[in-house]
């Protein structure tokens, strides 16, 4: 007699080959699982959009009142930044323009610092010429970068530029006859 042999049922084939391919899947995970992460470390950037807030990354101040006069030709601090970033701003550019430029006082020169150490403030210094008197609006335009930090500042602060001439003590009251008399 011969015995005859049934092929196993089609169900019997899936969930073996099913069983086969977990224990293959399992396999693999365990021999690279072996590979994975202790430790991640992330470098992430900062950009920050300062407000008027007292306590700002990057603090603005102006040291002159609003519409203060300045004598022409004379270097005058009107603004101070302040670093309250926890980073040195290796990179720091103030500059400062006259929105009404061609059409009265024009900045001759400003003194700004290049870097600002964390925690300092730095002031900026700014000379006007004006033929007379007038109120000039600066734009003070500041960016810095440092390790991880990047900021952007845009302010602006009214001012009136005096000419000398006209400034008390200045190089016109003699010239007008002002507390002498020039002719007899």
């Amino acid at each position: 007699m011969s015995t005859i042999t049934r092929p196993p049922p089609s169900r019997v084939s899936v969930l073996r080959a099913l069983s086969i391919l977990l224990a293959f899947t399992a396999a693999v995970g365990l021999v690279f699982g072996t590979a994975g992460f202790s430790a991640m470390d992330a470098d992430r950037g900062l950009a920050v959009t300062v407000t008027d807030d007292e306590r700002a990354y990057l603090g603005y101040e102006p040291v002159a009142d609003e519409n203060e006069a300045i004598t022409e030709n004379t270097s005058t601090v009107l603004v101070e930044y302040r670093n309250r970033f926890g980073v040195r701003l290796d990179s720091f550019s103030v500059d400062v323009s006259s929105e009404d430029a061609g059409a009265g006082p024009t900045v001759e020169a400003f003194g700004a610092p290049d870097h600002l150490d964390r925690g300092s403030a730095a002031p900026v210094s700014v000379t006007l010429e004006c033929s007379t008197e007038q109120t000039v609006a600066l734009e003070f335009e500041a960016t810095g970068s440092g390790p991880g930090a990047s900021v952007s500042l845009d302010r602006t602060l009214n001012v009136t530029c005096v000419p000398e001439s006209e400034a008390p003590g200045g190089r016109g009251d003699r010239a007008r006859g002002d507390g002498e008399n020039n002719s007899r």
